[in-house]
């Protein structure tokens, strides 16, 4: 029997220019990035329990999973970045 990695929960430290872009809201108070466009963005990429708050310090937490872990949070980094911009 052999144990394989399949899945990795990832932390990006966020600048504050990032951080101020996730926490922007609507007048009714609705973030103006929500979790929905996130997901969206990130669609199709093995990719879930995405989290940032202000619960979560200057981060971003994301899961990958399956088998090319590395290839899939190089395109989250980048994906990221073109929305939330450099870091």
């Amino acid at each position: 029997m052999k144990a394989e990695v399949y899945s990795i929960t990832y932390r990006i430290s966020l600048t504050d220019a990032q951080q101020a872009k996730l926490d922007r809201k609507w007048p009714d108070g609705d973030p103006f990035i929500s979790y929905e466009k996130i997901e969206s963005l990130l669609e199709p990429l093995p990719v879930d329990d995405l989290d940032w708050s202000d619960h979560t310090g200057q981060f971003f937490y994301f899961t990958v999973r399956g088998d090319n872990i590395e290839d899939t949070v190089a395109e989250v980094i980048e994906r990221l970045e073109r929305k939330l911009g450099k870091t």
